[in-house]
């Protein structure tokens, strides 16, 4: 599936991408950031909003993987908002984060 689109499935390498909430130790190289995207134009509306973090999180861990890191600290996200005749829904979540290599 590609990354980016509402349902974005946690790869292989993906797995193997550790999710911790501060920087990590000395030791590792900084790979920069990755953006993972969860929902878009089609049927990101009617995802709820917790199934959009878990897409946007498993796009974010896939990209950082293919960059060769096995670590990312997350540094914001997102939920996007659109509105129209039927109300405000909550199309897509983006995720921020830093991608590391560690030993």
């Amino acid at each position: 599936m590609s990354s980016g689109c509402a349902t974005a499935r946690l790869s292989l390498e993906g797995e193997k991408v550790l999710v911790i909430p501060t920087p990590p130790q000395e030791g590792c190289v900084n790979l920069g950031p990755v953006f993972g995207k969860g929902g878009g134009s089609f049927g990101g509306a009617f995802i709820s909003d917790e199934k959009l973090m878990e897409y946007a999180s498993n796009d974010v861990r896939n990209k950082a993987a293919k960059k060769g890191a096995n670590v990312v600290v997350y540094s914001t996200h997102q939920m996007g908002m659109s509105g129209g005749s039927e109300g405000v829904s909550t199309p897509t979540a983006t995720i921020a984060a830093v991608a590391y290599r560690c030993p």
